[in-house]
């Protein structure tokens, strides 16, 4: 006796079919998510690299302040700087009530500064400027703000004598390059941090 061989019919197909479209556009949004969380995490992974780098060099750079003072007693000047710490509070350079700082260290006057990146005129970055000669030292640095210890433990955003600075307190706050559309306000991720610097060749 012949079997009853029967194929699938059109609406079974078209079942079938519902049902396979429907699993795969959730597997699509799952791995869409998936991606950008990846994206939004490796973005503020670099962004606080980034910063925790540049905040490194500033902090050794700032620790060694008045090293070799004698260069500049002898010469008066250093690229035009008089003082071993030039504090620049308020400095606005990118519109955020930004600070900046020059320091002498020898022969080198350091200045470090927020500017718009000259590629992007919308990025902020953290520039480095040696005895005129410049280099953006971290991308997407919008907040640079120091504050000085004294000799006598006053803390002040602009010393007077900045030859009685013990300790300087360095802030930076980083953001991510791109904007994440999930996230409220402006779009940006942002992460702030701190140091505490003192300033060795500067007397006790």
């Amino acid at each position: 006796m012949l079997r009853n061989n029967r194929g699938l019919t059109l609406t079974e197909m078209l079942v079938v079919l519902v049902l396979s479209s429907a699993i795969v556009a959730a597997s699509y949004r799952v791995m869409i998510g998936e991606q950008k969380v990846y994206t939004v995490q490796d973005q503020v992974a670099d962004m606080q690299q980034n910063a925790r780098a540049a905040l490194d060099r500033m902090n050794r750079e700032i620790r060694m302040a008045g090293y070799g003072k004698e260069i500049l007693e002898s010469l008066g000047n250093i690229n035009g700087f008089t003082k071993i710490i030039t504090p620049g509070n308020n400095a606005n350079n990118v519109g955020k009530n930004d600070d900046q700082i020059t320091i002498i260290v020898a022969d080198k006057a350091i200045t470090y500064r927020l500017q718009w990146d000259t590629t992007d005129p919308g990025m902020p970055v953290l520039g480095r400027t040696e005895n005129g000669v410049s280099e953006v030292l971290a991308d997407n640095i919008e907040g640079l703000q120091f504050s000085y210890i004294l000799r006598n433990g006053t803390v002040t955003d602009s010393p007077a004598t900045p030859e009685n600075v013990r300790m300087v307190r360095i802030s930076l706050v980083a953001r991510t390059k791109l904007t994440d559309p999930q996230l409220s306000g402006d779009g940006y991720r942002r992460r702030g941090l701190s140091s505490l610097t003192i300033v060795r060749n500067l007397g006790a």
